[in-house]
């Protein structure tokens, strides 16, 4: 899948970006290696506690999305996500005090739930590259798999009804979802009736394969959720990632970097639920800044204002803005009336326009004088006229 649009404006982005990218990559000059998150752990692996590395380079993300224009619109202020899946860590400084947690969710051994909450709300701090898209969100953590991330689809279903229960706007999971499932349906349904919207992967984060060896595709994704697909930096997937079966839009899901949950160190992580997450924080944004629409409408605007291709490319400014692709960026407001142009100053033209008629009238009078009424003056050498017995002048 390929779409030279997309591709070109990402392009031009990184070539823009200031200072080194940090990336997962061989440790050339300029680029620093961060170790890959974990999606689930085995059995015999302890809970995540390395730190990470230290980096102050800006993710090809950051300029990807536009966000620092993105941010003067709108930053999330507000919102509240839910992440549904490993747990989220509030150890991280760019999460410290943004995160409330339903039951034992606030302990992530894995690492991957905090990750995707520092996608979407990791805060903006001086000196440093990486933010979350929704830098000023608050995250809600809820439990979605099991403590060392074993997939469970039930607790997946019931962990998005709990997350609208408790108020979360937006939401978002950490696998994909069967929209076949009776519970996934009941899960969305509570969820529209919360008017939370839901944002879910379209592919599963690592390749299953069934007993041939074959790839298998994810399910088709629940009617009414916001289905994404991870793309890299060139705004394409590689042959080998997995497969799907639909999906709403694409959004960058490769090579991220964020938080983990310990320390302040970052990490790199790829696939489509990072993907989500990153919409999930554009989301956020469009909330905060029309907070009066609802999940429905600010899922029609985001798939609106994507970026046309094969499939649709998440574009954060044009929903923040309410910009279709491909349009002049205009600063966006807050519902206010349309603004008319202002009429055009005619009072100038106006006023040569009855100088003119004055003086063509003035002329005219002066020849009528000329032709008629000085003959006949100076034929009375200028003495007052009679009137007749009809009331007729007589000369």
């Amino acid at each position: 899948m390929r779409r030279p649009t997309t591709a070109l404006l990402l392009a031009t982005a990184l070539a823009a970006l200031p200072g080194p990218l940090a990336v997962a990559d061989d440790g050339g000059p300029g680029k620093v290696v961060l170790p890959g998150m974990p999606e689930r752990l085995p059995p015999q692996q302890q809970c995540t506690t390395f730190k990470g590395h230290a980096t102050s380079d800006a993710p090809w993300t950051r300029n990807s999305l536009a966000l620092d224009q993105v941010w003067a619109l709108s930053q999330g202020r507000g919102v509240t996500v839910a992440v549904v899946g490993t747990g989220v860590s509030d150890a991280p400084a760019v999460l410290a005090g943004r995160v409330e947690a339903l039951g034992d969710a606030g302990d992530d051994c894995v690492g991957r739930g905090t990750f995707q909450a520092g996608l979407i709300a990791g805060a903006a701090t001086p000196g440093q590259g990486f933010a979350g898209v929704a830098p000023q969100a608050r995250i809600l953590a809820v439990r979605g798999t099991g403590s060392r991330g074993e997939p469970d689809p039930a607790r997946l279903a019931a962990g998005v009804r709990e997350a609208a229960e408790a108020g979360a706007k937006v939401i978002t999971v950490t696998a994909p979802m069967d929209g076949a499932d009776k519970a996934v349906r009941a899960a969305l349904a509570a969820a529209a009736r919360k008017d939370a919207l839901v944002v879910v992967p379209a592919a599963a984060d690592s390749t299953p394969t069934a007993t041939t060896g074959k790839a298998t595709a994810a399910p088709a994704p629940p009617q009414g959720a916001l289905a994404v697909v991870d793309t890299g930096p060139q705004g394409t997937r590689p042959d080998t990632a997995p497969p799907f079966t639909r999906t709403d839009l694409t959004a960058p899901g490769d090579a991220l970097v964020g938080p983990g949950p310990v320390g302040d160190g970052k990490w790199t992580g790829s696939g489509s639920s990072l993907a989500a997450a990153v919409t999930a924080g554009t989301a956020a944004l469009v909330r905060s800044y029309q907070p009066e629409l609802t999940a429905a409408q600010v899922r029609e605007r985001m798939l609106r204002t994507a970026y046309p291709g094969d499939l649709p490319a998440l574009d954060p400014y044009g929903a923040v803005a309410g910009v279709t692709a491909g349009t002049a960026p205009a600063t966006a407001s807050h519902g206010d009336p349309v603004r008319l142009p202002a009429a055009p100053d005619t009072e100038g033209a106006r006023a040569t326009a009855l100088l003119v008629t004055g003086g063509a009238v003035g002329t005219m009078l002066l020849v009528a004088f000329l032709a008629v009424i000085l003959p006949r003056g100076r034929a009375r050498r200028w003495r007052p006229g009679r009137l007749g017995p009809e009331g007729q002048g007589t000369g």
